[in-house]
């Protein structure tokens, strides 16, 4: 992994119609309070995707556990029998846990509220339609990893939250169908030089 590298590769696969599903650890050792929003930031620069925040969690037998448990900062040391999802199973060095488990809800928070669903769409107005419809489905799809959408009351509330960016989806696709850009912000298709 290169971190400097993330953004020229997602924006190469964005010009091919490839939006990355990325994923994010919070809770390792050199993490601070922050580090979701320095986190956020970064991904603001890159196309839409599909971010997912986690903790560290130090699996059994590996180096990380035996670290940890060596280090007396096992807080849950069976954690993988009681299952409890973003729960850590350890203490960080540089954040407690509470400040590590408003990291990751920060991080979901902010990429996943009504806001940064239209900030998504409206990235691809440039692109048919579809894609917009695509991008628009899978964050609320995905946003349901973090904010359990259990029952017609919660799709209810997620899609009333979100009826702008859907009234606006809507109104396009009766304007120009499915394979129409939105005019005033379609660019030309990326085209490659080959040597």
């Amino acid at each position: 992994n290169k971190p400097g590298e993330y953004a020229v590769v997602l924006d190469r696969l964005a010009q091919r119609n490839v939006f990355a599903i990325t994923s994010f650890i919070f809770g390792m050792d050199n993490d601070t309070p922050g580090v979701a929003e320095r986190t956020l930031k970064e991904i603001r620069s890159w196309p839409p995707g599909l971010p997912i925040f986690g903790l560290m969690t130090p699996l059994p037998a590996t180096p990380l556990y035996k670290k940890l448990e060596a280090a007396g900062r096992l807080t849950r040391p069976k954690h993988w029998q009681e299952f409890i999802p973003f729960a850590m199973a350890h203490t960080p060095l540089k954040m407690s846990i509470d400040e590590a488990h408003n990291e990751v809800r920060k991080a979901w928070i902010n990429s996943y509220n009504p806001e940064a669903i239209k900030r998504a769409v409206d990235s691809l107005n440039h692109k048919p339609l579809g894609y917009r419809i695509n991008i628009f489905i899978a964050r609320l799809c995905f946003r349901g990893i973090y904010f359990p959408q259990m029952g017609r009351f919660a799709w209810l509330k997620t899609i009333f939250e979100n009826r702008r960016t859907i009234l606006k989806l809507i109104r396009q696709g009766f304007g120009g169908g499915l394979h129409a850009a939105v005019p005033s912000v379609a660019t030309q298709p990326v085209t490659e030089q080959r040597d």
